[in-house]
């Protein structure tokens, strides 16, 4: 109920019967609960907490630097009782608030509600959000982005300077995270396939996404049934309209652009479908993508 807010000072109480944050540390795990509640960046803090990663759907990803920062807290970040706490949200799918620095340089700013999610980058949590607390599962689906491929993201064209000091792993991180597709969005489509993709059967779940039947629009088309887990290709081809979906026999038809192709493989190959009735595809949303590809 916070969220967006800014404080004069640092928040420790917004109404609630606890505590929300500590004076002395950026994670804050109240005792009698295994779990943190929330994650400080601080104006002077000692860690390197990087910027808010914003989405073009409203959501964010953030890069929280774990406690502790020598070789052996990166090797163990378990020696930090606040680092497990984190661990175990992002085991349970319990979100954590999230508060930064205020833009007027003095206060705090309560950013919201945030899942933490896997990490790839060594020393960080990546967080995850917006949140809304009490909504139904179909609704929470509806929190994530889904923007650009990895795979289409532009090589530099300037000259490349050995001695740049630029770090650029987290945007493409960050790029590669929205395109695969909001993290509860997604976690849905990898259980209803089993962590294949539906067209390939490819299980090397790095490489799979969450791909939109009809794009999206809002909270609403972030239902599974509006979902096709794919791998990230076949993702492209299928935004594309160069693959669809033929409804009455539920098999795989290509563009003619695609002939003669390795794709040509795929030519009626039968959709992988879930076994959960109420997570299949959409006959409807299917073929309404069918009347708008290049197959149609």
């Amino acid at each position: 109920m916070n969220a967006g807010r800014d404080f004069a000072q640092r928040p420790f109480d917004v109404g609630l019967p606890i505590k929300v944050t500590s004076a002395q540390k950026g994670i804050w795990k109240p005792a009698g609960t295994p779990y943190a509640v929330s994650v400080v960046q601080t104006h002077k803090g000692v860690y390197e907490d990087r910027d808010i990663i914003p989405s073009d759907e409203g959501t964010w990803t953030y890069f929280y630097h774990q406690q502790g920062k020598t070789l052996e807290d990166l090797r163990e970040p378990t020696r930090h009782y606040a680092n497990i706490a984190l661990m175990r949200c992002e085991q349970d799918g319990i979100p954590v608030g999230v508060i930064i620095p205020a833009e007027d340089g003095r206060g705090y700013h309560v950013l919201g509600l945030a899942f933490v999610e896997k990490s790839h980058t060594p020393g960080y949590f990546k967080l995850v959000g917006p949140v809304s607390v009490g909504a139904p599962a179909s609704a929470t689906l509806a929190e994530e982005p889904v923007v650009v491929s990895a795979a289409l993201i532009a090589l530099p064209l300037d000259d490349f300077d050995p001695s740049a000091v630029r770090d650029d792993r987290l945007k493409v991180i960050a790029q590669v995270h929205r395109r695969q597709g909001g993290p509860r969005f997604r976690r849905a489509l990898l259980r209803a396939y089993g962590g294949r993709c539906a067209m390939t059967e490819y299980d090397a779940e790095p490489a799979l996404e969450a791909a939109h039947i009809i794009p999206y629009r809002g909270p609403q088309t972030n239902h599974p049934a509006n979902g096709l887990l794919l791998r990230a290709d076949m993702h492209d081809l299928f935004d594309l309209g160069l693959v669809a979906v033929e409804t009455h026999t539920m098999r795989l038809r290509l563009a003619a652009e695609l002939s003669g192709t390795k794709y040509e493989q795929y030519e009626g190959k039968r959709l992988l479908l879930p076994n959960d009735a109420a997570v299949k595809p959409s006959v409807e949303a299917l073929e309404l993508h069918w009347a708008q590809s290049a197959v149609a």
